[in-house]
């Protein structure tokens, strides 16, 4: 059952994402970011804990000239997850959609709560900061994500106290497996 609701919820949110109006701002253009990436768990270090059975990104530029994000994670748990964001490049807050910002949505008509912001720092390096429902940078924000020179390596790193008050410090090093051209 969840995996139907998780499919169910990356079906909408990739046939939401072209509902969202353009912004005036900076165009996220060729970013080396672009492509489908996977967790190397074995270059990937968690502390604490042993981080996710598996993690895919992808990232490609629409039209538009947004940067659209999907993640799909299966946790230690082995409960599947995703989150989507379409969003340019500019520091500015855009929705979120997660699994259950999607049947929130699908269930009472809400809005998702969470926000994230993209920010390029230079050509290979973006920001991340994300946000709850009521504003506040979440736990963990922002991190920073890292193209290698060779284009081939994404590191994301995050560094912070979560939302239990541990300090953590995380790297996740993901291989390029797809080049992407576009949305």
């Amino acid at each position: 059952m969840a995996r139907i609701a998780c499919l169910a919820a990356v079906a909408f949110a990739m046939l939401a994402a072209p509902a969202v109006p353009p912004l005036q701002a900076q165009d996220a253009d060729d970013h080396p970011i672009e492509g489908v990436w996977e967790l190397n768990r074995d270059r990937s270090s968690f502390d604490p804990g042993s981080g996710p059975r598996s993690l895919m990104r992808r990232f490609a530029i629409d039209e538009e000239g947004y940067l659209v994000s999907v993640r799909i994670t299966v946790t230690g748990n082995g409960i599947p997850t995703f989150a989507m964001a379409r969003a340019r490049l500019d520091g500015d807050d855009y929705p979120v959609w997660t699994d259950g910002a999607v049947y929130g949505y699908l269930s009472e008509g809400a809005e998702p709560g969470g926000t994230a912001s993209f920010r390029a720092v230079d050509d290979r390096t973006l920001e991340l900061t994300q946000k709850n429902a009521e504003g506040q940078v979440a736990p963990l924000s922002p991190n920073t994500w890292e193209v290698s020179a060779d284009g081939n390596t994404l590191t994301v790193t995050t560094t912070g106290t979560n939302a239990n008050g541990n300090a953590v410090n995380n790297v996740e090093v993901f291989d390029r497996v797809m080049v992407d051209t576009g949305g």
